[in-house]
């Protein structure tokens, strides 16, 4: 089932945090982005840290699935329900890991 983020009430986020969650809710199922790459996209180069800052106040983490941006170097990163919780969701979409726990990126977004 697909939500339209326009029928979110976004009033509470920053404008930042509005721009950041309405780029992740645009990385399809399946694929995954980094933090930096998702800065990157909204103009803001070296702003992986205030894109994870954005995503850890996700008010609407079911329907706008944070859990498809990691870290840079494939590590998965934080997420409001635990780092299981965020490999599970990605696994049932179809994310492959490498014995280490890190993300094989073969279809990155962004």
């Amino acid at each position: 089932m697909a939500f339209e983020p326009e029928l979110l009430d976004l009033q509470g986020c920053s404008t930042f945090q509005q721009q950041v969650l309405r780029a992740e809710q645009a990385i399809p199922r399946g694929w995954v982005s980094t933090y930096g790459r998702l800065a990157i996209h909204l103009g803001l180069t070296g702003g992986a840290r205030a894109v994870g800052g954005a995503l850890a106040r996700n008010p609407f983490p079911i329907v706008i699935p944070c859990h498809r941006t990691i870290c840079s170097d494939g590590i998965i990163g934080g997420y409001q329900g635990g780092v299981a919780m965020k490999r599970a969701l990605l696994q049932m979409e179809g994310v492959t890991f490498s014995a280490s726990g890190r993300v094989i990126e073969t279809r990155m977004y962004y």
